[in-house]
């Protein structure tokens, strides 16, 4: 599969990964990518109904119903198919296995690292490990050959210097996230995610539900309405 890493691919991924949790329309998706911080796709609502547009053509979405909410617009409610969860773990797996320039798409990737299994993850970021040991071999071999055959100065340099910095960092990162996969220190599977995202989705429903309640319980009473406009009418008389 070609990677897509532009910002819009992004959001299509997100909006394939929260998919993947349940059924829900595009102002659902909307308010997880607020309450969950992903910067990168908030308020960005033309990239993702374009993405869902595309999601849908190719297969990797479908749509379920559609419903209306009183005077609320029509919505949508979308469902992943058998093919967008293949694609899903697919797309996620070579975004977390090759590393490039663009960012957020590794901090992208980590952040959903949960809609993938462990044993997938733990193959991918070895093999970015890999990668990234190249890169770091050849940009120092760049920055040397550009010192000493070239003569060029560090300070003209420090872009390579920077480049070698991030991929030592990520890869010490990298290795930690590692170590505590493999110690047990950081585990999940499909049956623990499940349980703790019905039961945030729960919890979601009830303070939907009791704002909801509190709001229409601060709306003035018809009984009050009529009592204001008799009100209205003795004070016009007088």
């Amino acid at each position: 599969m070609e990677i897509r890493t532009r910002p819009k691919d992004m959001v299509a991924l997100t909006t394939l990964s929260f998919l993947s949790e349940g059924p829900c329309h595009p102002y659902e998706i909307q308010r997880m990518l607020r309450e969950r911080h992903k910067s990168y796709a908030v308020g960005k609502t033309r990239a993702l109904y374009r993405a869902i547009e595309e999601l849908e053509a190719v297969g990797y979405i479908e749509s379920v119903e559609t419903n209306r909410d009183g005077r609320r617009p029509e919505r949508t409610v979308y469902r992943i198919s058998a093919e967008g969860r293949e694609e899903l773990e697919n797309w996620l797996a070579d975004v977390l296995t090759s590393p490039v320039d663009e960012t957020p798409v590794f901090s992208v990737a980590v952040g959903l690292l949960a809609y993938i299994t462990q044993e997938r993850a733990e193959q991918a970021l070895a093999t970015r490990l890999v990668a990234l040991q190249a890169r770091l071999v050849a940009v120092d071999a760049t920055l040397q050959l550009a010192q000493d055959d070239l003569g060029l100065p560090r300070l003209v340099l420090l872009e390579l210097e920077h480049a070698m910095a991030l991929a030592s960092a990520e890869m010490d990162w990298v290795r930690r996230l590692l170590g505590d996969m493999q110690s047990g220190a950081l585990v999940w599977n499909e049956e623990l995610l499940r349980a703790q995202f019905e039961t945030m989705h729960a919890a979601d429903d009830r303070r939907r539900k009791a704002r909801e309640t509190a709001h229409l319980g601060k709306l003035p009473r018809p009984a009050d309405h009529r009592d204001a406009q008799s009100h209205v009418a003795r004070e016009e008389t007088r």
